[in-house]
């Protein structure tokens, strides 16, 4: 079948962001493809098995300034995989989430928001080689400017959205803190910093410390493939708890 010159520009992107990957120390040894689904709802993912591995993209994240990003995400997911990293290792993962779902007697919206948490730390785990790689000022920008679009700055009154809500704002905020990003002399940064503490005003002093805990966790959690990972998780969805289930809100405002 002849390649489309939309087939050819994707080839492209992914043998330059593959290139990109083994000269920074990061080289891929499964055979990976790259393909376009017209009805997916979100921008990406990868699909990886032993061999071989494919990034599935969303027609419309073609024309997304994000798109090299979102290849160099996908191919660090895939990356972390084959050296069977213990943050891609399913067996650990499913073994933690499953003791915490059944300690903490969730339910199943409660378990997929739990999951949702844990995909926040995995991206952050693979982002710290996005963002190694994504070093020039026209891409931090770009970076920085695709993060304002992730904050909100108004709760629900719904804990389980709310949850999702301030986990994405701290993803977003810890993920530009993390790599050094974040600056009161930014209009995006500030624009964020804004959001979070409008968003924050409605919940009581423990419970603003509780995200925090969760916004610095993300932000200086460091992988140790020698220590216990499974120990470092459970720690890690205790903080995810705090958010699913926080002491009285004042949230009379929105009621």
């Amino acid at each position: 079948m002849k390649l489309t010159s939309q087939d050819k520009f994707l080839e492209e992107s992914l043998d330059l962001a593959v290139k990109n990957m083994k000269n920074a120390g990061y080289e891929l040894h499964n055979k990976i493809s790259i393909e376009i689904d017209s009805e997916l709802q979100f921008m990406g993912y990868a699909k990886i098995d032993s061999n071989n591995s494919s990034i599935v993209i969303a027609d419309w994240a073609l024309d997304s300034d994000m798109l090299n990003g979102l290849i160099l995400h996908e191919l660090a997911h895939i990356y972390f995989t084959e050296i069977n990293s213990p943050s891609h290792q399913s067996e650990i993962i499913n073994e933690v989430m499953s003791h915490v779902v059944e300690q903490e007697g969730l339910n199943n919206l409660e378990t997929n928001s739990l999951n949702e948490g844990f995909n926040h730390l995995q991206n952050m785990i693979v982002d710290d080689i996005v963002f190694q790689l994504m070093d020039n000022e026209r891409e931090r920008k770009l970076i920085q400017n695709f993060f304002v679009t992730w904050m909100s700055d108004e709760p629900t009154g719904n804990n389980l959205i709310d949850a999702s809500l301030l986990a994405r704002n701290a993803f977003a905020l810890a993920s530009l803190k993390r790599r050094n990003l974040l600056s009161e002399s930014s209009e995006s940064s500030k624009l964020m910093i804004s959001k979070n503490r409008q968003f924050l005003s409605f919940y009581k002093y423990a419970n603003k410390q509780k995200y925090e805990a969760y916004e610095e966790f993300l932000t200086k959690f460091e992988l140790n493939d020698d220590g216990d990972f499974a120990s470092v998780l459970i720690e890690y969805f205790e903080l995810s708890m705090n958010l699913l289930r926080p002491d009285s809100k004042s949230l009379e405002t929105l009621r």
